[in-house]
């Protein structure tokens, strides 16, 4: 079992699989199905393998390395820590309900399920590369299947929304790969590895420059305010998977970034900057929330509550305490959940009513009320009732940071306040009242959409019950990125005071 490339697999089966569904006859749409769902189910399998053989303790495992382009420094290195394990599983776990959720798309199948899946391999990469290079191609190749799932299978205005979401985060992985080139010749152009490049040296100037260039990619993924502006527009056009892959996944990158990136190579500009994230991450608290509360459009509610609920996150990381980055972790995998699930319940509201305005609904817990009790139970969640999952997310992050930066945490409380009011003012539109408009003759949800939400629900109440196996693996890697981050800081200072003394 030693010998097994599990991280490998892990990218290579859904990748394999796009592979063989883009070679599948167009009119084999049950092959095309049931080939993708297997390749997915066996890449979850494979994680939860990766998982069984993960220990509490910090520091990458499981690592696999390979000379790819020698010549240049470039190598094929991956490794799993604490950060990135619950996001790996994470994905691989979203991604046969998604495929489910798509079952009846008839239109383009073979390259609906191919981008999903292809998607699904560089989301992966991404987490667990450690090679900067390698690390930027998997960003990047993301982007592809993401653009053809909006701008082909979207909604009225999908190609603005497809170009916007390409163009954003291009842009901002330009400024990213301009970081990684200076980093690799600071450091004697030998060697892309992310222990190499992690080992330069830097000056204060130098780390705040690329400081700002990797915030540049990690803030739009987020997405952080005012950098979000593209996420509504994606969201509103995609199609139910891509909401839902978006939401769950793809948005989890930045928060990754800064963790896996910003704080380890930049801990200087880190401290400097902490304050501005700060401040952006509690203004995206509460101008998410404003502006949620303000929408008709019942999924562009949401994707601007996730604006809301990431900016807890940035919050977590940028307070530089354990509990508050480990919280952040822990919430990107909570809000994945959560959100995916709404996303997932909205997609089957619209194909049986082909709208999303929360006027045009009144009555649903009574005309499906397997839909509206599910619903329920995920807004509870998002909201952060205690025993479900967003609180054993968002407590730690408010408890971690009160201990360093007090007003972030006390501003951001108004946040979950503000949660409850955009959440359950259009539940309460929508599902109590009469049986009125495009409620009345409504079908509750089928097998095939139940046994989609069904573990989503089991995952959301058993984190919300005992997050404990979580922070057990994911505490000491971020505790160690942390904690090396603020002293690195502190020796730097005390280094620049003794030479402005002199």
């Amino acid at each position: 079992m030693q010998s097994v490339p599990l991280l490998t697999l892990l990218i290579a089966i859904p990748a394999a699989t796009a592979v063989v569904v883009a070679l599948l006859s167009p009119t084999a749409r049950s092959a095309v199905r049931g080939v993708s769902l297997l390749g997915s189910m066996i890449t979850f399998a494979v994680s939860l393998l990766v998982l069984a053989r993960f220990e509490s303790v910090a520091g990458f495992q499981l690592q696999e390395s390979a000379a790819w382009i020698p010549q240049w420094g470039i190598s094929y290195r991956l490794g799993v820590d604490g950060i990135s394990l619950f996001l790996v599983l994470l994905t691989t776990f979203i991604m046969p309900l998604t495929l489910l959720a798509g079952w009846e798309q008839s239109e383009r199948i073979k390259g609906y399920y191919a981008c999903l899946l292809s998607m699904e391999a560089a989301l992966v990469g991404v987490f667990l590369a450690l090679d900067l290079v390698l690390f930027y191609v998997f960003f990047e190749a993301m982007l592809v299947p993401m653009y053809a799932l909006i701008g082909i299978w979207g909604s009225a205005n999908r190609r603005y929304a497809a170009i916007k979401f390409f163009l954003y985060t291009l842009v901002g992985g330009l400024f990213m790969l301009v970081a990684i080139l200076y980093l690799y010749f600071a450091s004697g152009a030998q060697s892309f590895a992310y222990a190499d490049l992690l080992a330069v040296s830097l000056t204060s100037t130098e780390q705040a420059l690329l400081f700002v260039c990797f915030f540049a990619a990690f803030a739009i993924k987020v997405p952080l305010f005012p950098f979000h502006t593209w996420l509504p527009d994606a969201h509103t056009e995609a199609p139910t998977v891509g909401s839902v892959v978006l939401a769950a996944v793809m948005l989890k990158i930045g928060g990754y970034g800064f963790l896996r990136y910003s704080l380890p190579f930049f801990p200087e500009a880190t401290q400097r900057f902490a304050p501005v994230l700060l401040a952006l991450g509690v203004i995206g608290v509460l101008y998410g929330a404003l502006v949620a509360m303000a929408q008709r459009d019942i999924k562009r509610l949401v994707a601007y509550s996730s604006v809301a609920h990431l900016g807890f996150v940035v919050i977590g990381i940028f307070a530089l305490d354990p509990t508050g980055a480990a919280g952040s972790v822990v919430q990107m995998v909570n809000h994945g959940l959560s959100t995916g699930a709404l996303f997932l319940l909205i997609g089957f509201l619209y194909d049986r009513t082909h709208s999303r305005e929360i006027a045009g609904y009144s009555g649903l817990l009574r005309a499906v009320p397997v839909f509206g009790g599910i619903w329920l139970f995920v807004v509870m969640s998002s909201i952060a009732l205690p025993g479900l999952n967003g609180f054993a997310g968002e407590f730690p992050i408010l408890l971690g940071t009160f201990q360093t930066v007090p007003w972030a945490a006390v501003a951001a409380v108004f946040g979950v306040i503000l949660a409850a009011l955009y959440l359950l003012w259009p539940y309460q539109r929508m599902f109590h009242g009469p049986v009125e408009g495009l409620a009345v003759g409504l079908r509750d949800l089928r097998p095939r959409e139940i046994a989609i939400m069904v573990p989503l629900v089991v995952l959301i109440l058993a984190i919300g019950l005992y997050p404990k196996p979580l922070y057990d693996r994911v505490n000491p890697s971020v505790s160690a990125v942390v904690a090396d981050a603020i002293q690195r800081a502190d020796v730097a200072a005390a280094a620049n005071a003794v030479w402005e003394g002199e």
